[in-house]
């Protein structure tokens, strides 16, 4: 058997049985902190997910899935196209996996093709540990970050392939159906980085995140009714997908320890912050240094924000959400980071303007040695010579240095009640406790639409 067939037959043969509790556990946690993220960005506020959805109403469709926030329905892959972008749009997400933001991907799609077959609760935690086991195994394949350096954004491309994956076992495909539908998703792939990090409207960076999962989606709804596509899209040869996305090439990885390593277990924690994770490094050390020195802005002359020499593009992205100076700069001027400080233009205050113009990213090689996610320092120099550096090597909610259950759905709850009242938001959260009990997880997203209630 061919790696491509090796996958087919464990994703054909995959079965919420076989998971370990500890699976179902995070599993939960992964639905829990993805939707919170999600429904952060149903605010009309996030202009990519406000226009998608006024699309989806102009186009109609089967009114099959619910579109978060919104008050009608739409189909699978017009509902996941708008879902999705709502994953990444807040850019808080987290439970990221081989250089992806898997849940932004992977936690609207299987949860849009649950609502569509009526499946339960055990279905919709299946498809989730399957999806993140196949987008993960494809990833490593591909050499996940290596996928940068063509220009790809890793999370959009592999992230059609677990989207698929979920979505097959949603839609209960048999071998045959599962090897088609991840060569059709691999047709589909695409998401290019170099161009929405210069796009100042933060709306294309999530929207390749609603592309891998809508067209996931459709890549299996195309292989159940029996649509051709590459039969072997994994297998070494003249039509295999490694030398279109990548310079690395690991074939082996597709199959390794296949059926013992669940793959959402070693996804790389939460996020804390509104923003790359490559920042959240310095945050955490900038608001260390201020914990213990309280300064205002006005006090500061400098800070230099020592990073590795992957994080010198934050010195430069367009995108609130990927340029460091920006959010270091926020961050230093009102004592925190809050979700809308990458939707609202801050450099409208003087303040952060200016400082901005006073942080520098410069590399420092000592940084690359020893353990680290993204690891970095930060110096700051006072107007009066004074000078602080702290140095952060696992950001706080990363699985290194993880957040405590409790901040998980603290995290939740803030994110959630942003757009609806405080008991429908603690009705979501226990329902999603006890996902694995609900025959029918339609309950859930009828939780989730505009002035929506559990009746």
């Amino acid at each position: 058997m061919g790696y491509t067939q090796q996958l087919a037959a464990y994703a054909a043969g995959f079965r919420y049985e076989q998971l370990p509790p500890e699976v179902v556990r995070e599993a939960k946690r992964v639905i829990l902190d993805t939707l919170g993220a999600m429904l952060l960005a149903s605010s009309l506020r996030y202009g990519s997910t406000r226009l998608l959805g006024d699309m989806a109403r102009r186009l109609g469709g089967t009114p099959e899935c619910t579109i978060i926030g919104r008050d009608f329905k739409t189909d699978a892959v017009n509902a996941a196209l708008v879902n999705g972008t709502m994953g990444y749009a807040g850019d808080i997400e987290g439970a990221g996996i081989s250089a992806q933001h898997a849940g932004a991907v992977l936690v609207p799609a299987v949860m849009v093709m649950a609502e569509r077959e009526r499946a339960g609760g055990r279905a919709l935690i299946a498809a989730l540990a399957l999806a993140y086991d196949v987008t993960s195994r494809v990833g490593e394949a591909l050499g996940g970050s290596a996928l940068y350096k063509r220009g790809y954004h890793p999370s959009s491309v592999l992230g059609h392939f677990g989207a698929a994956a979920g979505a097959g076992y949603l839609l209960r495909l048999d071998e045959a159906q599962y090897a088609l539908a991840l060569g059709l998703a691999g047709h589909h792939a695409c998401g290019l980085i170099r161009l929405w990090l210069g796009d100042a409207t933060e709306y294309s960076r999530p929207f390749v995140i609603g592309l891998a999962a809508s067209n996931g989606i459709r890549s299996a709804l195309l292989a159940q009714i029996g649509f051709g596509g590459p039969p072997a899209i994994f297998d070494e040869g003249d039509f295999d997908i490694y030398p279109v996305f990548s310079e690395e090439k690991h074939p082996a990885e597709i199959v390794k320890d296949l059926g013992s390593d669940y793959r959402i277990l070693q996804h790389h924690g939460f996020k804390r912050y509104a923003c790359c994770a490559g920042i959240h490094t310095g945050l955490d050390a900038l608001f260390n240094i201020l914990s213990r020195h309280p300064l205002q802005a006005e006090e500061i002359a400098e800070i230099v924000h020592w990073v590795t020499p992957g994080g010198m593009g934050l010195a430069t992205a367009q995108a609130h959400s990927h340029n460091a100076p920006y959010m270091l700069a926020v961050g230093a001027v009102n004592g925190k980071i809050v979700p809308d400080d990458i939707v609202v233009d801050r450099t409208g205050d003087p303040r952060v303007r200016d400082l901005m113009g006073r942080i520098h990213l410069q590399v420092d090689m000592s940084l690359t040695q020893g353990p680290g996610r993204a690891p970095a320092a930060v110096e700051i120099v006072t107007r009066d010579r004074r000078r602080f550096k702290e140095e952060v090597r696992f950001a706080r909610g990363a699985r290194e240095n993880p957040m405590a259950e409790a901040e998980v759905e603290e995290k939740f709850m803030m994110l959630a009640t942003t757009v609806m009242s405080k008991t429908r938001a603690q009705e979501i959260r226990d329902l999603v406790h006890g996902l694995e009990t609900l025959p029918d997880a339609n309950s859930l997203p009828a939780l989730l639409v505009a002035g929506g209630s559990s009746a």
